[in-house]
């Protein structure tokens, strides 16, 4: 059985999500069926590998696979890493980096909202109120 490495914070085991396609048996639509194993890992696989795994005698209560070989590496991480990259280098191109003078934040003025006036009638209901708060007390 083939699967991917999900997790490998145990020591010596790793846990491996098999994945297979079923149809449903009235609708005839196809869809995905997974589940999580904990396989022996002599090898030492990482996060995201694809591996081959055998079922072997019981190795402990949840444990009744072994790793046999890693097929592949992560390629949905070494992907993102390299688009991460071209992505910096790409900024880094458009947009070079200036050195900052003193008192210069380099990300333009701030500016600052002012709120605006209170009109007399809200002042007036407002010590209004002060004054009711004050004599139901």
């Amino acid at each position: 059985m083939k699967g991917r490495v999900i997790s490998v914070k145990m020591s010596k085991t790793a846990a491996v999500l098999i994945e297979r396609t079923a149809i449903h048996p009235l609708y005839r639509k196809t869809f995905l069926r997974s589940k999580n194993i904990l396989v022996d890992d002599p090898i030492g696989v990482k996060l995201g590998d694809i591996v081959e795994i055998i079922k072997v005698k019981p190795i402990s209560k949840k444990k009744h696979w072994r790793v046999v070989k890693v097929i592949g590496k992560n390629l949905a991480e070494i992907v993102e890493a390299e688009q991460k990259m071209t992505a910096e280098q790409a900024i880094a191109e458009v947009m070079p980096e200036e050195d900052k003078g003193e008192g210069e934040s380099g990300k333009g003025e701030e500016i600052k909202i002012e709120k605006p006036m209170e009109t007399e009638d809200k002042q007036i209901t407002k010590a209004n109120k002060r004054k009711n708060r004050k004599e139901n007390k």
